[in-house]
């Protein structure tokens, strides 16, 4: 129990901490396009945010995954 209350603070939003966190695979065709248009990560690969970013779908805030855990 104690391991899956840590994994909800891992993936939990640190901007609104309403929204998890989610990895690219985990995000519906809509929200996949909404994070395309994110300002945040221009002139970073879309193939790298796809592979080490998370959003949040509640605020769209951007993980950039440079925490090891994550990547």
């Amino acid at each position: 129990m104690k391991e899956l209350f840590n994994m909800d603070i891992e993936n939990r939003c640190p901007r609104c901490e309403r929204g998890r966190l989610k990895p690219w695979s985990e995000l519906s065709g809509d929200e996949q396009e909404a994070a395309k248009r994110l300002p945040g990560s221009v002139g970073i690969p879309m193939t790298e945010r796809q592979t080490t970013h998370r959003w949040c779908t509640e605020c769209w805030y951007e993980d950039e995954g440079r925490d090891a855990r994550h990547a």
